[in-house]
């Protein structure tokens, strides 16, 4: 997957799409803010690259949505985030030879707007670290893993998926991180928990739950800690394959059209 991608709507309406010009060198699945007294680049009139989140229920910095396309100027393919790139350029003799620098959007609103995104480790490309237990627990409760690998998500913020034995297929929302090496959940997994058997963690959660990008904002940073994060809705979490995790969700109107 490159990148966030639109993923429907919640009515079955059509996108609304925009053409806008950049700020800063954007790629094709990207997230984007609009440029414009949110702490942005200031340098376009447009979008830029979406900030990582700098407080809970992030409000300062206005979501926009998705870059879909490279619409003019310099298009180049990118083989690591796998889609075109728009490169920034304010030099009258770069837009002369190559145009106006501008992506096409699809808008976060309205917000029954659908994206889907990868869940990655934390950089793009990078897979979940997967927790092999190492003590059994046979309520199905705690997650004893020999991995320090793992953030300590902030309590109720995360969601735990059982990838191999009794329990595999079995979601539970993430109760707390104690230590990076054990977690628990309040609502048990039916069966007992068996040294060996295999999880993993992602700082997402069905329904309202939290959204944080790493630096390029082209997925959702699954291992966090959550100490900021933008607020959405998730309506599918799939945890299933190692390197294919995905969700699906829309913004709610604090991201979108607030700004402190």
């Amino acid at each position: 997957m490159a990148g966030f991608e639109w993923a429907g709507s919640l009515t079955n309406s059509a996108p609304i799409k925009m053409v806008l010009p950049i700020g800063e060198t954007m790629y094709v699945g990207q997230m984007a803010q609009w440029d414009f007294g949110n702490g942005g680049v200031d340098t376009a009139h447009g979008v830029q690259i979406l900030d990582a989140a700098s407080d809970v229920h992030e409000d300062n910095q206005a979501v926009a949505g998705c870059v879909t396309g490279v619409y003019s100027g310099p298009r180049t393919y990118n083989g690591t985030y796998f889609g075109d790139k728009s490169t920034y350029s304010a030099t009258q003799a770069d837009i002369l030879a190559s145009g106006y620098p501008q992506v096409e959007l699809i808008l976060a609103i309205p917000h029954s707007t659908l994206f889907k995104g990868p869940i990655y480790d934390e950089a793009f490309g990078t897979a979940l670290v997967e927790q092999v237990v190492t003590t059994a627990n046979s309520g199905g409760i705690t997650i004893h893993a020999a991995n320090d690998a793992v953030a300590d998500i902030s309590d109720n913020l995360g969601t735990v998926y059982c990838r191999s034995g009794a329990n595999r297929g079995f979601y539970r929302g993430l109760t707390t991180s104690t230590s990076t090496i054990e977690n628990t959940v309040t609502i048990p997994f039916p069966y007992g928990i068996a040294v060996g058997d295999v999880f993993v963690l992602a700082s997402v959660k069905l329904g309202l739950g939290p959204f944080e990008v790493p630096a390029t904002a082209n997925c959702i940073a699954g291992n966090n800690d959550l100490s900021n994060y933008y607020d959405v809705i998730y309506h599918e979490i799939n945890l299933e394959e190692s390197g294919k995790e995905y969700a699906v969700f829309s913004f709610t109107a604090l991201p979108v059209a607030s700004q402190a």
